[in-house]
């Protein structure tokens, strides 16, 4: 209709020309063929109907025009309306094509009218496409066969909807689509159905997950004995639900506030904490956690709560758990450490007597041993001591490493962090050690490789111990050859010590086994060499605790390295009198083992000394002989006898060379060099300065000890020193011998263990005397260095020495001792 209407609109113009010319030129006509012969009567009859014809052609015109304004009124609503129809159905499709649903009409037929782009992304066919097609060409005959009594039931009026199960290309899990069919009712009947697909994959798994979730907490609810109970927070009512029902073998599902949940299952003693703790926390809205047994007393329940919303409404929400076992084994737990922290104090108290008890004996030995060595006539007899007391050293060494494996599992083990000296600490390091080389006929080299600081700051007996432990490894599985430890300085806060030997080795696969606690590398180990495999597990928790490492190189037949890094500070101090004496010399070497020889010259080099290749006055050589010859040739040098092949001592019985040679009783070393240079120290006149000095000063000491063999023993030492002892056999003595005659007495030695009154009480009284607060106690301990320092008891002391005294150690009292009581030099007026 719209389109006739358009073809008459066009031809309006056409038409009203037509209507508006037809009538004079029908006139004209008629004039011009029969004009003359008509009368004048018919020419105004023709008039007239020209005139009639005109009026009627101007209305035809008129009744056009209107009918085109209405035509052109009709058509351009007909246009907008068209336009409309059209955007809206544009916006419609976007809509329907925008949602994640799938949306599809069927007719009766079983024909697609309508479906948008879901169909596309699910199918693989395009609207267009299925647009007219029947079902049969989108669903397989399976699928269809499946769909179609749902589909009757829609044609039938009926809403009905199912579950597909679709695998989605793009996506590993499967899809779950919810299938609605909606009939479409015209005039009463049904001329299809509305399809629809929603996409609930996402929902379906969590329906899913939260029915496992929900059995799966119903399960460890039972399982693990949990409740949960719900708290109204304005009427305080309590609601059990029916699993804290079956836990607490109640009957009721709610009790009228928290007080009476309590009276019914909580204990006398603790209902008035819990009452009050739970209507706290719901008045507060905060967490809560508490325990408490029940009134019977079998069982022991945990209670945390938190605020929640349960259904839109504010509550409180408990959760019960029955902690019965757990309580029970916490008690057992509880009494079983204390009983643990009883036989452990017991053991460290039973440690610490047998230590001292042990030391004690150990000690005395040692201090025999240096008095014999003293009096031997014989080079057997010094040798069979230095044997004795090597063997001794040896118990206390392993002693000492026992104690300490179990102060570091105890965490009771203390480190010092004070000034050392490196060079004093391999000489001490190599005496205590060299004993081992010489009796298992090796040879100790030590090398200090490059220039190294001299003085640091550490712990200087840990690490004595931590190298001394490598090096007694070495000598005690190295039957012949050399141990060889080097030192050198990696950067400004970092040593790095290296204990080679020339030992059997040690398996690939057992190396990393070494560092365990009572470990040997093999069983055989174990049979052949003993040991307690306490040294590397103790030298590794040692410097892991300072922040250093160790690392074991070896394998069979070639010998085993160790190496040890240490981090240190190193010390700003200078000791410019050294300096100034090596400088001063210039040194010839006539060493015979070429390695030896470039050790010694690294070393020299290192100390700063001038090495020259003849013409010195100082001689450094491994042969007597060699020594003999250059000092008959030179009467006035010195020479510096280092041990022989395989470490075996130099001797040299002439009279005419003892004065003029210094037998090294070890490997070279820095320490040992300036020793020698310290010796050759004379005067202007070529008399030794000791030769000049005065007698030394007679000094009383005060030696407080309970054991009669120690005090023999350290009483022998100081007699051959000229100094008078005075003996007490416990501290209560020594307060008594102090109070008759203190002012005689210059200083006092006093044991810490000791029966009757210990050293530490018994300086406690003897301070409390105003007269004698001043005076100066050392106390004697058996323990070893590591703990002489660090006790907060031993305070009182001036200062803590260990037993047996040693020499050098008891050398500097007496002389401080001596320079404080000398008497000054008389001058006349």
């Amino acid at each position: 209709m719209t389109n006739s209407l358009r073809y008459w609109q066009r031809r309006y113009k056409l038409i009203a020309v037509l209507l508006g010319v037809t009538p004079y030129l029908a006139y004209w006509f008629l004039e011009f063929s029969a004009g003359p012969s008509l009368s004048s009567e018919v020419w105004r009859s023709v008039a007239l109907v020209t005139a009639f014809w005109s009026l009627n052609n101007l209305l035809v015109l008129v009744y056009f025009e209107y009918g085109n304004r209405t035509i052109k009124a009709t058509v351009l609503q007909h246009d907008n309306a068209e336009k409309a129809r059209e955007i809206a159905q544009r916006d419609l499709e976007s809509l329907l094509n925008g949602v994640p649903y799938m949306l599809g009409y069927w007719d009766k037929s079983l024909h697609n009218r309508f479906s948008n782009k879901a169909y596309a992304n699910w199918f693989s066919v395009e609207p267009k496409i299925l647009l007219g097609k029947h079902i049969s060409t989108l669903l397989s005959p399976q699928r269809l066969k499946t769909s179609m009594s749902l589909i009757n039931k829609a044609l039938n009026g009926e809403h009905c909807e199912y579950l597909v199960k679709l695998r989605n290309k793009s996506e590993d899990r499967p899809t779950h689509i919810l299938v609605q069919y909606l009939p479409d009712f015209a005039n009463g009947e049904v001329s299809g159905f509305y399809a629809i697909g929603q996409d609930i994959s996402e929902k379906y798994r969590a329906e899913q997950n939260l029915i496992l979730r929900t059995k799966l907490l119903e399960l460890a609810s039972e399982i693990a004995h949990v409740a949960s109970i719900v708290i109204e927070p304005t009427t305080g009512e309590v609601q059990l639900t029916p699993e804290a029902q079956r836990l607490l073998h109640s009957t009721n599902e709610s009790f009228a506030d928290a007080g009476a949940f309590c009276r019914q299952f909580v204990c006398t003693t603790q209902q008035a904490l819990v009452e009050h703790n739970i209507h706290l926390a719901v008045k507060q809205q905060s967490s809560l956690s508490i325990e408490f047994q029940t009134n019977d007393g079998q069982m022991h329940f945990g209670c945390s709560g938190e605020s929640v919303i349960i259904q839109d409404k504010p509550s409180y929400l408990m959760c019960l758990m029955d902690i019965t076992e757990s309580t029970h084994a916490k008690t057992r737990l509880i009494e079983a450490k204390e009983r643990a922290d009883q036989l452990t104090a017991a053991k460290s108290q039973f440690v610490a007597t047998m230590s001292h008890e042990i030391r004690n004996p150990l000690h005395t030995i040692l201090g025999l041993c240096n008095l014999l060595n003293d009096q031997c006539d014989t080079e057997t007899q010094q040798d069979l001591t230095e044997k004795l007391k090597y063997c001794t050293e040896d118990l206390v060494d392993l002693l000492t490493n026992s104690l300490d494996s179990f102060r570091l599992d105890r965490g009771e083990l203390h480190f010092e962090n004070s000034e050392f000296d490196l060079w004093s600490l391999i000489y001490n390091l190599s005496n205590h050690l060299y004993g081992g080389a010489k009796n298992h006929d090796l040879e100790l080299r030590i090398e200090l490789k490059g220039k190294i600081h001299r003085h640091w700051i550490g712990d200087a007996f840990r690490i004595k111990q931590m190298v001394g432990n490598l090096i007694s490894n070495a000598c005690k599985f190295t039957e012949t050859g050399h141990i060889h430890l080097i030192i050198e300085q990696l950067s400004a806060n970092l040593l790095l010590f290296t204990v080679n030997d020339t030992g059997p080795g040690i398996p690939k696969d057992s190396v990393k086994n070494l560092f365990d606690q009572l470990a040997q590398s093999t069983p055989s180990t174990a049979r052949l060499y003993g040991g307690s495999g306490l040294g590397l597990n103790l030298v590794k928790s040692l410097v892991e605790h300072i922040g250093g490492t160790i690392q074991i190189t070896s394998s069979e037949g070639s010998g085993t390295s160790a190496t040890l890094n240490v981090p240190l500070t190193p010390s700003k101090k200078e000791d410019t009198e050294t300096l100034k004496l090596l400088n001063a010399q210039a040194i010839q070497l006539a060493v015979s083992h070429p390695q030896c020889d470039k050790h010694a010259r690294d070393m020299l080099e290192g100390m700063t000394c001038r090495i020259v290749d003849q013409g010195a006055a100082l001689l450094i050589t491994d042969r007597t002989e060699t020594a003999h010859a250059h000092l008959d040739a030179h009467p006035d040098h010195r020479a510096l006898i280092l041990p022989g092949a395989n470490g075996h001592l130099q001797t040299t019985n002439h009279p005419d060379y003892s004065h003029r040679t210094f037998l090294a009783q070890g490997p070279l070393q820095p320490a040992v060099i300036v020793k020698w240079l310290q010796s050759l120290q004379v005067t202007a006149g070529g008399k030794n300065l000791s030769a000049q000095t005065q007698p030394p000063t007679e000094l009383v000491v005060l030696l407080v000890e309970d054991v009669k063999m120690t005090r023999t023993v350290i009483k022998t030492l100081l007699n051959r020193r000229g100094i008078q002892c005075i003996e007490a056999e416990n501290g209560q003595k020594a307060v008594e011998i102090i109070q008759a005659q203190g002012d005689t007495i210059d200083f006092v030695l006093m044991d810490i263990n000791m029966p009757v009154l210990n050293g530490i009480d018994a300086t406690l009284q003897i301070r409390s005397d105003y007269r004698y607060g001043n005076l100066v106690v050392y106390a004697l301990t058996g323990e070893d260095e590591s703990t002489t320092t660090h006790s907060r008891d031993w305070s009182v002391f001036d200062k803590v020495l260990s037993k047996p005294l040693k020499m050098p150690t008891l050398e500097a009292l007496l002389d401080t001792h001596r320079a404080t009581k000398a008497p000054e030099p008389y001058s006349q007026q």
